[in-house]
């Protein structure tokens, strides 16, 4: 795909100079409509910000971001030089030396986009054709002829422009922009490239009435309508806050965006002021056109930097909406050469839990650096640190949770936070709100990090990310059916007896509870630890599963335990908790390798690198987005190199195939028995 692919709606014929995916890539923004055209697929602004990478243009390449600015920026001159040309009249030597100048740059920046990766050869010819015709027709005893190529080329512009947004209200307001832009500097860079001469002996810089004046009362309107445009982009599609609008590469180009033609728009303005009733002398006619000719030079500048601001925003990843209290806050982060994933939750006054994730290591402090245990994603470096005025949190792993982990206080009133890593600070516009509903139980604890994972799963399946409760908070109907399943097939198996390990969270003791209840109906002894033949069903949270896990692990060395098998609640689907163990069997009502699953840690992987799928993100994110539930059924989890016996008949496939997506890297996650019997 090339500068000049077609980018649209299937089936519509209209081209664009700037594909995404393609030569000049429209960024982030113009992959949306790919992306969510897929059923399940993150929302188009979690694309967005997850664009973010250590490059001056952090979303392509900087050559592409190059090409495209330079060319478009191009075309707009050589467009309004056309299209200024019924109000301006003859052009003078300078102007269509400028004009020649834009088209040949344009040209050439055209030529090279098509080398780098080819294109259409009919859209191609055409743009050669209309941008070299307005600088040849401005050299004829009929310049005004130039209006039509330069209306052709304007198109051009605004296909390209349109290009990087998938919504139509903010396609339109690029396309406003590009039209008034391209008049605007057109006009500009005729007043600028005519001189003041005797038009400046009232002191304003032109004459009374006259074509000059025309010109300028067109650069105002024009301005004034790019202006607005740019603004209401901004208001629209952000940055929403003050900090993203000076702290990033797209805030700031934001701003010369709207700057570029306010200024363009003040300074032409001061040249319909009042004519003098005294005429200057000619010291001050002298001084009067020097400050015409310096303000025309400024507008020039302001309304060309305006329209290459607006080519390369969408080069760059746009920030994230803003923090809205009581919803995750999910962002990525460069941190100096690194993309860092940051979620900050539940968002409200007080305590608040950090996760970052994105530097090398494990999420499991004591196994950082274990080929075997290394799968729970990424641990902090030394000295990661989250800082909210000045007060300094150091970030920290968390056993069965990826990343590094904060528990921070963020008063009511606070409008950032600071990330610290390897000497990299980044600033995080957050928004608590006032004091009122206090957080979640399960938010802050140990089962902090599952209650951060069902929140960036909302978030990905086009939720809020609202964290009204959290899964530890209760156990729900589903799990409680699960469980009476999973003990009714150990009982079918002739286990001799379980243990349960649980934890101190609601979900947890009533999962206990209903292990019991089942257990006794099936007379199926509960005894207090795992030993010998017995069966262990760990029904806690993830920190007291890895706990649990590693303590059996090392009792089975001095002695046979648990060899009825080790049974994890369905919560407990997740990397660092199945890298704790050498096999388990889990309880699921999906299948980790199945479509639709797959599809989630597709979402995660790209919107929240370093982030580890878990059970309970997968069941918000398809709460959101609507994906199927199956009846549930027995999974087997294992490194590839231990044998597990699947049930071929149930579709579950070979055994030992390594789960490369993400559930388990490095282990197999595969069905081992039919559909559980889940009555009441």
């Amino acid at each position: 795909m090339s500068v000049l692919t077609t980018l649209s709606s299937p089936g519509s014929p209209v081209p664009a100079l700037v594909p995404a995916g393609g030569l000049l890539p429209a960024g982030p923004a113009g992959a949306a409509s790919a992306t969510t055209s897929v059923a399940g697929a993150p929302p188009a602004h979690l694309v967005a910000l997850a664009a973010g990478a250590p490059s001056p243009v952090d979303a392509v390449p900087a050559l592409d971001a190059v090409l495209r600015l330079v060319l478009l920026t191009a075309l707009a001159v050589v467009a309004g030089a056309g299209l200024v040309r019924p109000f301006a009249g003859a052009p003078g030597r300078a102007e269509r030396t400028v004009t020649g100048v834009a088209a040949a740059v344009a040209v050439v920046a055209a030529v090279a986009a098509v080398a780098r990766s080819g294109g259409s050869p009919y859209w191609t010819a055409a743009l050669l054709v209309l941008t070299a015709a307005v600088p040849a027709l401005l050299t004829t005893r009929r310049p005004v002829t130039a209006v039509l190529p330069g209306a052709g080329v304007a198109v051009l512009l605004v296909l390209a422009l349109v290009s990087a947004r998938s919504e139509p209200v903010p396609s339109l307001l690029d396309a406003g922009y590009a039209l008034a832009g391209s008049v605007l500097a057109g006009a500009v860079v005729h007043l600028l490239t005519r001189g003041t001469g005797a038009a400046s002996a009232t002191g304003t810089g032109v004459a009374a009435s006259g074509r000059p004046r025309i010109v300028v009362v067109l650069a105002v309107v024009a301005g004034a309508l790019a202006a607005a445009s740019a603004v209401a982009q901004v208001l629209l599609t952000g940055p929403f806050t003050l900090v993203d609008l000076v702290g990033s590469g797209y805030g700031r180009a934001a701003v010369v965006m709207v700057a570029g033609p306010v200024v363009a728009l003040a300074l032409a303005a001061r040249e319909l002021r009042p004519t003098p009733a005294t005429p200057l002398s000619g010291v001050a006619r002298a001084k009067a056109r020097a400050a015409v000719e310096r303000g025309r030079g400024v507008a020039a500048v302001g309304a060309v930097g305006g329209v290459a601001a607006t080519a390369l925003l969408a080069a760059l990843p746009q920030p994230a909406p803003a923090a809205v209290p009581g919803q995750a806050l999910l962002r990525t982060l460069d941190l100096g050469g690194r993309t860092a994933t940051l979620v900050v939750a539940p968002m409200r006054p007080g305590p608040n839990l950090v996760q970052l994730t994105g530097a090398p290591g494990s999420g499991n402090p004591e196994d950082s650096g274990n080929p075997e245990h290394d799968h729970a994603g990424t641990a902090p470096a030394a000295g990661d640190a989250v800082l909210v005025g000045d007060r300094e949190t150091p970030v920290a792993g968390r056993p069965g949770a990826p990343g590094g982990w904060a528990l921070v206080d963020v008063p009511a009133g606070t409008s950032s936070l600071t990330v610290r890593s390897a000497g990299v600070t980044r600033t995080v516009p957050v928004d608590v709100g006032d004091p009122g509903t206090p957080a979640p139980a399960g938010a802050l604890g140990a089962d902090g990090p599952e209650c951060a994972s069902a929140a960036v799963g909302d978030l990905l399946g086009g939720g809020t990310g609202a964290v009204g409760s959290c899964p530890s908070d209760r156990l729900d109907d589903a799990d409680a059916a699960t469980l009476r399943g999973t003990v009714r097939a150990l009982a079918a198996r002739g286990a001799p007896g379980v243990s349960i390990a649980g934890d101190a969270s609601p979900r947890s003791r009533a999962a206990a509870g209903v292990v019991r209840t089942e257990a006794a109906a099936a007379r199926l002894p509960v005894l207090p630890a795992a030993t010998g033949d017995t069966a262990l069903v760990v029904v806690s949270g993830w920190q007291g599963a890895v706990g649990t896990l590693g303590a059996t692990n090392e009792a089975a060395v001095r002695a046979p335990t648990a060899l009825g098998g080790t049974y994890l609640a369905p919560w407990l689907l997740t990397t660092g908790v199945l890298g704790a163990t050498q096999s388990a069997i889990v309880p699921l009502e999906f299948g980790p390798q199945e479509e639709i699953p797959q599809r989630y840690v597709r979402s995660l992987a790209q919107v929240a690198p370093g982030s580890s799928p878990s059970r309970s993100g997968y069941r918000a994110w398809a709460a959101a987005s609507h994906g199927p539930v199956d009846a549930p059924a027995l999974y087997g989890a294992a490194p590839v190199s231990v044998p597990m016996t699947t049930d071929e008949a149930a579709g579950g496939g070979h055994h030992g195939a390594p789960d490369t997506a993400g559930w388990f890297p490095g282990g197999a996650v595969v069905r081992v028995g039919s559909p559980l019997d889940t009555r009441p």
